[in-house]
């Protein structure tokens, strides 16, 4: 069992308030403590025992299933073929519950995983405050060095500008040092290694330096920098998205992880697709001739669904592109729609979620009341029929004696006559 570690007296633990948060017992205090309370702040013995309670959990859930299975089988057995939709309906229920407690699961271990990296870290580093300030070096990094190449893949020319472009590289290299000597000291500290390598995948191929593609003289090395270079803006996501999480007031009123995801796949799209559409008609139309152009081709034909007249595309493969782009852009679009809908149904719901609690509060205290009643009830009937029971008892006594009564004067008057 995890014990609180509380050494100011206030019963919180002090590894999630900090002693300087005694005497702060106020309504605006105690709210931002809770709010302020994450996963990836938790100790390591309460994300561990959180762990092992959602594989418990998940354990419930499969023995739920079976015991479904089973009494499918036994109503099938007994001719009865109606259960099978309702079979259906409640192995369905089970599904989604395994497949929340399954995320949950995998946030927790991938919390539980940070906290042991940030554990060695500190450590090595000497406090938190170093490991803070090496994330935000890191980020400065990385904003920097997407910013030369923004400035490089759209201002500057192969040939009037390659000195420029050869120092831009040597920079882009030693910060490359920086992030991949970063990846290892982290690496070094990971519990689970492949879990490290699964999550943080992407910060080692976008550490990797890559040279000008001017400098490149085989194909497919020159595709290869193409694609490698731009998973670098991948990187910078990442970073946002891992800032996302403690953004406390926009989780609490949108869907997150909804929003991330969408995100995440609109970027990728766009980014596709200008690139597809500049390599397959680039070369024949200067209106998609660079980057900079298709880029801007394909974000308004995920967001308009290509009513922009920016290019219409002449290729078969064009034109399947162009349609792929409308559609994704109508998905993502609809996904949007429903997460900025919920910021207007979620004051509701939330008071609809607490008009049933106070309801359910309410039937659990007069279903106790009611029990309590009929238990007083009950005790008051039994000693009813116990106090019933003496008194009829204590009538038969009486009435008993007042027989043995009658007859002992009946037999004295048959003395006192037999003697007269």
């Amino acid at each position: 069992m995890t014990t609180i570690v509380d050494t100011d007296g206030d019963d919180l633990d002090d590894r999630l308030t900090g002693t300087d948060e005694l005497g702060k017992s106020d309504l605006r205090d105690i709210a931002e403590r809770v709010e302020n309370i994450r996963l990836v702040k938790l100790p390591i013995p309460a994300l561990e025992k959180i762990y092992n309670d959602i594989q418990k959990d998940m354990d419930l859930v499969i023995n739920k299933a079976k015991i479904i299975e089973k009494e499918l089988h036994a109503q099938l057995l007994k001719g009865n073929a109606s259960s099978i939709e309702e079979s259906h309906q409640e192995i369905a229920q089970c599904k989604r519950e395994a497949d929340d407690i399954k995320d949950y699961e995998n946030l927790i271990y991938d919390a539980l995983q940070e906290a042991k990296m940030k554990k060695g870290l500190i450590r090595f580093l000497g406090s938190e405050k170093r490991i803070q300030l090496l994330e935000f070096t890191i980020l400065a990094l990385i904003i920097f060095v997407l910013g030369l190449m923004t400035f490089d893949i759209l201002y500057l020319n192969s040939e009037e500008h390659a000195e420029m472009r050869l120092n831009i590289f040597y920079i882009d290299a030693g910060c490359c040092v920086i992030f991949l000597s970063e990846f290892f000291l982290r690496y070094q500290y990971a519990e689970d290694k492949r879990w490290y390598w699964r999550t943080h995948w992407i910060d080692f191929i976008t550490s990797i330096p890559i040279p000008a593609v001017s400098e490149i003289r085989y194909g497919r090395a020159l595709r290869l920098v193409r694609i490698v270079r731009f998973l670098r803006v991948l990187r910078a996501f990442r970073i946002i998205f891992f800032f996302w999480r403690g953004m406390d007031h926009l989780s609490s009123v949108v869907n997150v992880k909804l929003m991330k995801k969408s995100l995440k796949g609109i970027c990728i799209i766009m980014i596709l697709g200008a690139l597809i559409i500049q390599r397959g008609e680039g070369e024949n139309d200067a209106s998609v001739g660079n980057f900079a152009q298709s880029m801007w081709w394909s974000f308004t034909t995920v967001v308009t669904g290509g009513f922009a007249d920016i290019y219409n595309p002449t290729t078969t493969g064009g034109r399947l592109l162009t349609v792929l782009l409308i559609i994704s852009g109508m998905i993502i679009v609809g996904v949007f729609t429903a997460t900025l809908t919920s910021l207007y149904v979620e004051e509701g719901t939330e008071e609809l979620h607490m008009m049933q609690k106070t309801l359910d509060e309410r039937f659990a205290y007069l279903a106790d009341s009611h029990e309590k009643g009929s238990k007083e009830r009950l005790q008051g009937i039994k000693e009813r029929k116990q106090l019933d029971k003496k008194l009829t008892e204590g009538m038969e006594k009486v009435f008993s004696n007042q027989e043995n009564m009658s007859k002992k004067i009946e037999k004295l008057e048959k003395k006192m006559n037999s003697k007269e």
